[in-house]
């Protein structure tokens, strides 16, 4: 498969703090990407850390995880937290796992970072971000919003917030993406030219998913790669 990781700082952040890794073990894949906001000690150190600690435990088990399953193995990942001291991060986090042979998938999220499907063709996002215009188109509530992107659900070490499941299935000529809100939804919905960014956009691309060699097309700080 050929994996093709894309990720800029924005303007009006002082590092980036996106992240994602790619893990392949046995007849599984399992990618994370993370957005951590400019909170806490040290955000980019969340998400490095996040990505890690969820590849490694999700390639451990050669079969899909159930939702039940899925929620323990993230609370116990989750109360580890407090002890790697990220007391006040906050991020938004997708995960998804493959199993290469059939290409069923689960899908887990909290916030705003989305998965999606191509086929050469504009991209089809699947899950849902964590944010207050999603909730509101989903409710049918009406009135201008004063900050519609804000957050409903996120990773906060305080707290455990539910994440989403779901469960998917791909073609193998399909495309993978992965993306931040800084590339989904500023770059792509609002049409703002990467270099004019704000926040940082990050986009992860898989592709030719049914080939379990991997193919890295550039290497980055923030992107880890487990074969």
């Amino acid at each position: 498969m050929d994996i093709d990781w894309f990720s800029r700082q924005g303007n009006a952040r002082q590092i980036n703090n996106d992240a994602a890794e790619v893990g392949i073990k046995h007849n599984k894949l399992v990618i994370v990407i993370m957005d951590a906001a400019e909170k806490g000690t040290n955000p980019k150190a969340f998400s490095e850390h996040w990505v890690t600690s969820l590849t490694h435990a999700f390639l451990d088990n050669p079969d899909l995880h159930s939702e039940p399953e899925t929620t323990q193995l993230l609370k116990e990942k989750h109360r580890a937290l407090k002890e790697q001291n990220f007391l006040c991060e906050v991020a938004s986090f997708c995960l998804v796992e493959i199993t290469l042979n059939t290409l069923e998938g689960n899908i887990v999220w909290l916030g705003d970072c989305c998965i999606g499907t191509s086929t050469h063709h504009e991209v089809q996002w699947i899950n849902k971000p964590h944010n207050l215009i999603s909730q509101h188109q989903v409710t049918a509530i009406p009135n201008e919003l004063h900050n519609p992107h804000l957050l409903t659900r996120s990773l906060k070490a305080r707290r455990f917030q539910q994440p989403d499941f779901l469960s998917f299935s791909l073609d193998p000529t399909d495309e993978l993406h992965l993306s931040t809100d800084g590339y989904w939804r500023e770059h792509l919905e609002d049409n703002i030219p990467l270099e004019s960014g704000e926040d940082d956009a990050s986009r992860l691309t898989v592709r030719n998913i049914d080939h379990k060699f991997i193919k890295q097309t550039n290497e980055a700080s923030n992107f880890f790669l487990i074969t």
